[in-house]
């Protein structure tokens, strides 16, 4: 009779076993089905709305990789660099993947999952004028045109040590009109972002050897608290990175830019 309810009790702790490993199995996913993504509208090479509403570039095909492995179908929905934070907050978007740097000012409201990019701040210019750019001092007392809630508005009032007069538009593209109608004399971003915009403007240049300010951290924003889904974001981040595939979306969408100094290291991004 003994041997029966130690058999008895054995059984009973098996099955247990496999009922709590069944609920493991069930428990909700991470991500629901469909994920409302904070798009970059008009950075060619990195994030862009064609006329026909088609999108393109390494965050968009980062952001389609991202939907695959964590199970959920993105919709991108286009957000201004000054709206990135309200759209995370306000829950119109649940992730950011939009050329979206870093900083201590954004981290008291967003988590961030990254970095996936680095870059530094650089300008564009008339292709016609590029000869009267060749270091960052050439920008003594012109007109540079940047994007509103950018971190580029913030460095060339500080980083320079020499005064600009700022412009602000709402998109990179209406800064580069700008530029063309010599309202501006340079237009000021990321250089990779910049880049991307000469892709497409033949009438434009990006001086190589202008950097300045601090080393941009591109990471994908997600809503203050939300740890689990950053960790999830940035435990595939790391994949990616190591896994070659990071090489393969930057050469497709920004051909002829050399890689160095852009790829993190996937064995120390920040942690959530």
């Amino acid at each position: 009779m003994t041997d029966v309810r130690g058999t008895v009790r054995r059984v009973a702790m098996v099955l247990t076993a496999l009922l709590l490993a069944g609920c493991a199995v069930d428990e909700p996913p991470l991500f629901p089905k469909i994920v409302n993504v904070g798009a970059a509208p008009s950075s060619p090479g990195l994030g862009m709305q064609g006329p026909a509403g088609n999108r393109s570039g390494f965050d968009y095909d980062l952001t389609n990789w991202l939907g695959e492995q964590l199970g959920f179908t993105p919709v991108s929905v286009n957000v201004l660099a000054k709206d990135r934070e309200d759209g995370l907050q306000r829950g119109t978007v649940s992730l950011v993947v939009a050329t979206y740097s870093v900083n201590d000012e954004r981290r008291a409201k967003v988590e961030f999952a990254g970095p996936y990019m680095f870059t530094q701040q650089g300008i564009m210019v008339r292709a016609e004028d590029k000869d009267i750019y060749h270091t960052v001092a050439d920008l003594n007392g012109k007109t540079v045109c940047v994007t509103s809630g950018s971190t580029s508005s913030v460095q060339l009032r500080t980083a320079l040590g020499f005064p600009v007069s700022v412009v602000e538009k709402d998109v990179y593209e209406q800064c580069r009109q700008a530029l063309h109608a010599h309202q501006v004399d340079a237009l000021s971003t990321d250089q990779l972002l910049l880049f991307g915009l000469q892709k497409i403007d033949p009438e434009v240049a990006v001086p190589p050897d202008i950097v300045f300010g601090q080393q941009e951290r591109y990471s994908i924003g997600l809503p203050k608290g939300d740890k689990a889904k950053c960790e999830a974001v940035t435990r595939k981040l790391a994949q990616f990175i190591a896994s070659g595939l990071w090489d393969t979306f930057f050469r497709n969408n920004l051909p002829n830019v050399p890689v160095t100094g852009h790829k993190p290291d996937p064995n120390r991004l920040n942690s959530c």
